[in-house]
């Protein structure tokens, strides 16, 4: 029997920046799983070079799938998603009920990811010949769910134990505001070495006005975005295989935050 087909679910965007990013982690995670039917399905309006996460489920249904995983790469959202998931799969189950789809817990912002943030941070000093710190910012996007909010604010607090330095939380908007006042509360604290981790999936125009904003409050170092790091691919696939065990009951449902 075939393993259950995956749906990577994202928001798209015209920025070519995003599109390379995700198809980057589709291609990373065919790679590392070739036994898998890998898609990636788009939220939003804007689905340059990609095609909706409805219109992937329905392509895999009419191939003759029975067993599909959908996957948000979502990093700041720990148990919600977007409605769009819920209906594309009741749009597939409602039609044919031979078809199953289970939602798997978005990404969210795991523990690992703390990891990548340390490498991202590290690789970005050296660009700029920085050799210490004495503060940190840990930067995401705003749209979490609840839960998501929590774990990011637990997140800000280990990675200070961690460092034992102070971890400065900013969920912004498109404009950037947030990672720049962040940085402003900590110079005003004395910081003057600030280096800022970047909870994003990719460079895109999200991004980049985070990184704009922190350069200009006086941040020494901006952290690259996730992208295809090898341990998100380990999550997608943690996130994936959790959810298909949905599909061994009768009737599949929406998996829980076991966090």
């Amino acid at each position: 029997m075939a393993a259950p087909a995956i749906v990577l679910v994202a928001l798209g965007d015209e920025d070519p920046s995003v599109g390379r990013a995700l198809n980057s982690i589709v291609a990373k995670l065919r790679a590392l799983r070739p036994d898998l039917d890998v898609s990636l399905g788009l939220l939003g309006p804007a689905k340059v070079g990609g095609v909706g996460v409805i219109e992937v489920v329905e392509q895999l249904a009419g191939n003759g799938t029975t067993e599909i995983a959908l996957v948000p790469l979502d990093l700041v959202s720990a148990a919600d998603h977007s409605p769009v998931v819920s209906q594309a799969r009741d749009a597939v189950e409602r039609i044919n009920r031979n078809v199953h789809v289970v939602i798997a817990r978005p990404i969210g912002p795991a523990t690992e990811l703390l990891n990548v943030l340390d490498d991202k941070v590290r690789e970005a000093l050296h660009r700029v010949n920085a050799v210490e710190i004495d503060a940190l910012v840990l930067a995401a996007p705003e749209g979490g769910d609840v839960r998501g909010t929590s774990l990011l604010a637990r997140r800000a607090r280990q990675w200070s134990t961690h460092h034992k330095l102070p971890v400065q939380l900013a969920v912004g908007d498109a404009s950037g505001r947030a990672s720049g006042t962040a940085i402003s509360a900590l110079r005003a604290q004395g910081r003057r070495h600030i280096a800022v981790g970047s909870l994003f999936l990719s460079s895109g125009p999200l991004y980049r006005a985070h990184k704009d904003a922190a350069l200009r409050a006086g941040a020494i170092a901006v952290g690259d975005p996730i992208t295809d790091d090898a341990r998100l691919v380990e999550l997608v696939l943690a996130r994936y295989a959790f959810a298909a065990m949905d599909l061994l009951d009768a009737e599949p449902f929406e998996d829980v935050d076991e966090d």
